[in-house]
Order: structure tokens, then C-alpha cells, then sequence
């Protein structure tokens, strides 16, 4: 469960579903799956595996996803397996007459859970004691779990790594519930009472002020940015910290650490601002480093305003 799965990509992933569902070209997938024409062709010529997609198809139709994903007993495949009856023939014909009977849409993403929900479950569910144990089980970087929780990102990859090396369902891991909801397209009934506790979606939730640096070195405030106690915990922020927007990453900035061990900082020469990385070598020294280049860092001259202890990176 801690490597990230190497399963087939978007042009055998295409082939595979054409002969699920018995359509005679991407233009009937197209169609069926709600995702255009130019889609398909990326997910090929990139040789992009389509997780959400996959999800959804296993979800509404039972096919097993080791089968999406890897191809793995395709002659043991029924996609009409949830229709009356289920011995059709598939086709693109009898497929939209029978798609109120899948378990959810194919054609739309269904409502998932959240980063921050899917974590916390996972979390209970291997019961573990911290976000720090989870990264560890699963050799998720600390910045992925941060963007999974602040941009509520659904993990599809990962969720499809725990189904395929625990068997717990799909269905669970993406809702926390254990039996289908009535078919209403994507749209969950209530939730029902599961052994999974939802975190709280507002009472520990702070603001810390954020900043822009410019080209020329300018701080300006910017506005806020939302994050929750477990967020705080993990990072080792505090409510009084605040977060800098430079370039294409947000750097979240411990304000109380100032003296420079090794790590990015946020320092400012004449109140020109900038992040780098420094560090202090065996001669007592602190020096600014660029790549393979060192260059000495005057502590007296330059003001430190804390050290960079996540960071959120666009890709």
C-alpha cells in the first residue's frame, strides 16, 4: 500500500472500456461517459490513467476495478450485472436504456468525500495516531495531504491502492457507507451510522493572514487562508503564523523559529523580501544556497521572519 499503483494507461484503459461496454468507437464513450472526444485522446497520447472515471464506472456497473485498472479477468466482466435483465448484450443502445438501474451515473462524477474526510477515515480505519503515521503508511508527502485537505481534493489513486490491497470497499472509502443509496444520480441518501467519525467542518478552523512577494520584493497582504487544528498540529504552525504567496507555492511560515539551523526561510534585506534556502555549516556560519553555489548571509543585516514549515506547490 505504499507505492503508488503502476497500472495501464489512457490508450489500453480506452481499448479496455470500448470492449466493457461494447461500443464501436470513442465517439459512443464520449457520449456515455460525459467526457468529450479531446479528453479520451489526452488520457492516450499522455498515457494518463482516468482513476475518477474508473471509480465511478466500478461504483455504478460492479466491474471489478482490477480489471479497469489492470485487466485482470475480463471474461468474468457483466456491466449490465445491476440491470433486469442482466444477461443482455451490451451495446450503446441497451447501455442508455438501462441507466437507471446502474447504482450511480456513469455520465457524472458522483459526490465523493473530500480530502479532509477521506483522511480522517483512513486514519481511523487503520487506527492510526496521527497524520503523521498515516504519510508513513502510505508514502504520501506532507504537502500532497495538505493540498488533499485545503482544496478538499478526493485522493482517487490512493483510495484504489488501500481497495485493491485491503478489499474493503469502494463504496466505503469514498462515502463511508456500507450499503448504495437509493439511485438518485449523484446524490447520496443521509448518512447513515458507521464506525468513522467526521471531523468538525467549521469549529476548528482558523484564518492565517496571507502575503505576496513581488518580483521587487514588496510584502503585500493578500487576504486569508482557512486551515483547521489538525492542519496547525501537523505542520507546526500556531494561529499567530501567516502564509506567503510566491510565484507558483504558498509557504506556510512558523514565525516563532528565526534562528537558521537548515530550510527555507522568509528573510528581508532593506524590507526587500524573499524566501531561501540557508543554512548553518560546521564553521559556525550562515550561508544562502543556491543550488551548488554558497554565499555568505550577514544574520546582522538581514532579518529573519521565520522559517518555511509546509509547502503547497502548483503542478
Amino acid at each position: 500500500m505504499k507505492t503508488v499503483l503502476v497500472c495501464d494507461g489512457g490508450k489500453t484503459v480506452v481499448e479496455r472500456l470500448l470492449r466493457l461496454f461494447n461500443l464501436r468507437n470513442r465517439v459512443e464513450l464520449s457520449s456515455l461517459i460525459g467526457v468529450s472526444t479531446g479528453s479520451i485522446a489526452t488520457w492516450q497520447t499522455r498515457n494518463t490513467t482516468p482513476f475518477e472515471l474508473l471509480i465511478r464506472i466500478h461504483l455504478a456497473t460492479g466491474v471489478d476495478l482490477d480489471f479497469l485498472l489492470f485487466g485482470k479477468n475480463e471474461e468474468k466482466q457483466n456491466v449490465l450485472k445491476f440491470c433486469s435483465p442482466p444477461n443482455q448484450i451490451p451495446n450503446y443502445a441497451t447501455i442508455n436504456q438501462n441507466l437507471k438501474s446502474f447504482k450511480f451515473s456513469i455520465s457524472q462524477p458522483a459526490n465523493y468525500d473530500g480530502g479532509r474526510i477521506i483522511i480522517d477515515r483512513l486514519i481511523t480505519l487503520f487506527r492510526l495516531n496521527s497524520r503523521v503515521e498515516f504519510r508513513e503508511l502510505t508514502s504520501v508527502s506532507e504537502g500532497s495531504v495538505a493540498t488533499w485537505q485545503t482544496r478538499n481534493v478526493t485522493p482517487f489513486e490512493l483510495l484504489a491502492r488501500v481497495h485493491l490491497a485491503t478489499g474493503i470497499p469502494m463504496l466505503f472509502l469514498c462515502f463511508g457507507k456500507d450499503k448504495y443509496p437509493s439511485r438518485e444520480p449523484n446524490k447520496l441518501v443521509e448518512p447513515t451510522t458507521i464506525n468513522v467519525q467526521k471531523p468538525s467542518t467549521t469549529a476548528d478552523t482558523h484564518r492565517l493572514e496571507t502575503f505576496s512577494i513581488a518580483h521587487h520584493g514588496n510584502k503585500t497582504q493578500v487576504g486569508e487562508y482557512r486551515v483547521n487544528n489538525d492542519f496547525l498540529k501537523d505542520c507546526g504552525l500556531s494561529k499567530n503564523d501567516f502564509v506567503v504567496k510566491a510565484e507558483s507555492s504558498i509557504y506556510f511560515i512558523n514565525t516563532d523559529i528565526k534562528t537558521v539551523t537548515k530550510g527555507k526561510y522568509l528573510f528581508a534585506i532593506n524590507d526587500s523580501y524573499q524566501i531561501g534556502e540557508l543554512r548553518q555549516l560546521p564553521d559556525g556560519n550562515v550561508y544562502l544556497i543556491d543550488g551548488q553555489d554558497k554565499y555568505p548571509f550577514n544574520t546582522d543585516t538581514t532579518k529573519i521572519h521565520g522559517k518555511v514549515v509546509s509547502i503547497l506547490q502548483s503542478v
